[in-house]
């Protein structure tokens, strides 16, 4: 059962579960990896799949039950694959697509219980407690305030693929963090088809694209330098989209002009007016190349070692 606690001034909350000590491989002793094909009795009934074959049985590319240990009172498991090791950059593109498109189906299905968070934690670092690649879905009351950063300015870009742009953020709290959101060209008038709940299957295959591609780019940085390499590449992503009592919503108002990594100029829509608009979603990659110390934790600032711009142009190079 979770416990949401405030903090005096009811700003910030917290969750209290005791029984997220127990989960599966916390002990360090063996065990049989529950996510991988022909292990589906050892997890709780499927909800959803994309695959053949019968319900909790093989056959299934990806793969959603809900969570032995949960968080929250829905929190749900996206096994991305069978294969026990492969991830998002070692992927065909259709298998990113298939987890792109149960993010979605997974996001509609839940958005009338609460607010949905959809994110996913590779390696140890990043707080995997299980080898096999997944995400996790998470709802939180809308009673319960959340806060999310706000959508950030496109600069620094790395790379455009049809409506989709990547790019490093001024405000990096992470070296080498990558935004993904719609330029003003894929967004157009804003129609109703560029929220993340309505992508229809060209979106997700671009977004699958530069997804598998920022990744790829990511694990190339991360092994090229001797500083970083000496353990597991891991990163986290989560996507963000504009949700009833939630805040992150962008202020400002303007165009943002940028050329891109092949010189075309792009346009980024202007902030002012779509605040609470589905339009105006994100996903967020997260490498986790250091680690938070004392003063971050104690100011709220956090240190970034790498200038935002110098990322940029690392991670273009990288192909």
């Amino acid at each position: 059962m979770s416990n949401y606690i405030s903090d005096s001034s009811k700003t910030h909350w917290m969750v209290s579960n005791p029984a997220r000590t127990t989960r599966t491989g916390m002990d360090g002793k063996p065990f049989r990896c529950p996510f991988c094909l022909g292990n589906e009795a050892d997890t709780p009934p499927e909800v959803y799949r994309i695959g053949d074959g019968e319900i909790n049985k093989p056959g299934w590319q990806v793969r959603v039950f809900a969570n032995l240990f949960p968080i929250t009172e829905i929190h749900e498991v996206v096994v991305h694959s069978p294969d026990h090791e492969k991830n998002i950059e070692d992927f065909p593109l259709v298998q990113v697509e298939n987890i792109l498109k149960t993010y979605i189906s997974r996001f509609n299905t839940l958005s009338e219980k609460g607010k949905v968070f959809i994110f996913h934690n590779y390696a140890l670092i990043s707080g995997a407690s299980l080898v096999h690649p997944h995400s996790q879905i998470t709802v939180v009351p809308n009673e319960i305030p959340t806060v999310t950063l706000p959508v950030q300015p496109v600069v620094n870009i790395v790379e455009q693929v049809g409506e989709f742009v990547s790019y490093c953020p001024d405000y990096s709290e992470w070296s080498y963090e990558v935004w993904i959101r719609i330029s003003e060209e894929g967004l157009g008038t804003r129609r109703l088809g560029t929220s993340f709940k309505n992508l229809n299957e060209k979106q997700i295959s671009n977004l699958a694209k530069i997804l598998k591609s920022t990744i790829q780019k990511l694990k190339k940085i991360y092994g090229s330098n001797p500083h970083y390499s000496k353990r597991a590449f891991g990163y986290n992503y989560y996507i963000y989209t504009p949700q009833a009592g939630s805040t992150g919503s962008p202020t400002g108002s303007g165009m943002t002009k940028q050329n891109n990594a092949n010189g075309q100029n792009i346009v980024i829509p202007a902030e002012a007016g779509i605040q609470n608009s589905g339009n105006n979603w994100y996903l967020r990659i997260i490498p986790r190349f250091m680690e938070r110390a004392g003063f971050e934790l104690s100011t709220g600032i956090m240190v970034n070692s790498v200038e935002a711009k110098r990322a940029s142009e690392e991670l273009r190079k990288m192909l």
